[in-house]
């Protein structure tokens, strides 16, 4: 299946178009470094894309990694979600502002109608 849109390229690309020309990318798909992303964000988009479409400067956010505090986190909410007896999450229910994939609207609705 294609990844959920917009593309980071394409967000990057509307950004220089707007005048931004310092950015910040915070990969929140990933909690850990992963080699492809950070060729991608850093090199691909940091170094090369930036440089065609005028972006001064483009960072990205360090990842949480092993962190303790992050896993603690992490344990706490796996800790309150089994206490509450609840067949998912509510935030899985919603959707990104915007959002108007098909299959992501299936499957936020799949998960909203299931109870215990």
């Amino acid at each position: 299946m294609p990844w959920l849109g917009p593309q980071t390229d394409e967000v990057i690309k509307g950004l220089c178009e707007r005048g931004k020309r310092n950015l910040l990318l915070v990969p929140i798909a990933f909690t850990s470094d992963h080699i492809e992303t950070l060729h991608e964000l850093d090199i691909e988009y940091g170094q090369v894309l930036g440089g065609e479409c005028g972006v001064e400067n483009i960072r990205r956010a360090e990842s949480l990694n092993g962190n303790p505090l992050f896993m603690k986190a992490l344990a706490d909410l796996v800790q309150s979600h089994l206490r509450s007896n609840e067949p998912c999450s509510r935030q899985l229910t919603l959707r990104c502002p915007l959002c108007t994939n098909p299959t992501c609207g299936d499957a936020k609705a799949f998960f909203s109608s299931q109870k215990l």
